[in-house]
């Protein structure tokens, strides 16, 4: 039963701004932002419907019988999954769907040219005034195994392709996915890897996935290969990544996400001539556009109809 006057935590960094077209959308809401050392923050959980969150402390929680749903800022739900838990019983959690399609397809078509194009080297000769030639190798004719092929992998998978790349896809299922010719279940990981040019990462963080990308796959990589990461961190067995890439084991690496972020000042992944380091940015938070997202899922909430993104607890997203 949603109060008379819903109650909505606002859990986000961004929070100001969906507050102010939340008020102005949907002006019924009484809104309040997460704030950790706000002492009213513990009496208003007691009493919210929604929460609307990116990253948050799973225990706040802990005593709010009235919530019912979560609505991620995200694609990506791991830490939502967390606080099932503390969740009532017929409370549900949704996640942000054909938003970051494109934007993480052009990412990882676009880095892994400049990984491919060796653009640091590029970079490193201008600012030195070097004039040395040298002839890097076309992305065109190499191959991709894309690990998860949801509605943001297939569009990773159908981007490389269009750019001249094989791609071999690789899914929970196997199953057909449309403009890919290859698909294997992931029970088939390791069959797939020698031919791999690159291995791109899309899968969410999941009971199965973490560390799924251990010392041992990247051993099966040909040593040229190029690791992407555009899933999340804890998919890759982040210790295990840099020793091979400080032996050689592969080629390079391109990370958008990781293990702890901010990733540590100390993380040897920041100074590797052959790694790119990117701080999360492949699915920008394109704030009208979530928000209009919500406020369609909000009215579907309110008139207890299907809403959209709605998170399966047992999988994990």
């Amino acid at each position: 039963m949603v109060n008379a006057v819903p109650k909505l935590l606002i859990a986000t960094s961004t929070g100001p701004q969906y507050r102010e077209i939340f008020a102005r959308e949907a002006p019924e809401l009484e809104i309040k932002l997460f704030a950790k050392d706000d002492p009213s923050l513990a009496e208003f959980a007691r009493d919210v419907d929604i929460v609307f969150a990116w990253y948050f402390a799973p225990e706040i929680l802990e005593n709010a019988p009235k919530l019912r749903w979560i609505s991620s800022t995200g694609a990506g739900v791991d830490n939502i999954v967390a606080a099932r838990p503390y969740l009532a019983p017929g409370a549900i959690a949704t996640r942000m769907v054909d938003i970051f399609n494109d934007s993480m397809a052009e990412y990882v078509l676009g880095y892994l040219l400049a990984a491919t194009l060796d653009v640091r080297r590029v970079f490193t000769q201008q600012a030195a005034k070097e004039w040395t030639q040298f002839a890097p190798p076309p992305l065109r004719g190499t191959t991709a195994v894309v690990v998860g092929l949801g509605r943001i992998g297939g569009e990773v998978a159908r981007t490389l392709q269009r750019a001249g790349v094989k791609v071999i896809g690789v899914s929970r299922s196997g199953g057909t996915v449309e403009g890919i010719d290859e698909v294997h279940p992931i029970s088939e990981l390791d069959d797939v890897l020698a031919r791999a040019d690159a291995l791109v990462l899309v899968t969410p963080l999941t009971d199965d996935t973490r560390g799924l990308i251990d010392g041992r796959r990247l051993g099966l990589l040909p040593r040229h290969a190029t690791v992407v990461n555009v899933g999340r961190g804890a998919v890759i067995k982040q210790d295990e990544l840099v020793q091979a890439l400080e032996s050689d084991t592969i080629g390079g690496a391109v990370l958008d996400v990781f293990e702890e972020e901010p990733l540590p000042p100390d993380s040897p992944l920041w100074t590797m001539a052959n790694v790119i380091v990117t701080p999360h940015i492949a699915g920008p938070d394109d704030i009208p556009l979530n928000a209009r997202r919500f406020l369609e899922n909000y009215r579907r909430f309110v008139a207890g109809e299907p809403m959209a993104g709605v998170v399966d607890f047992a999988r994990g997203y």
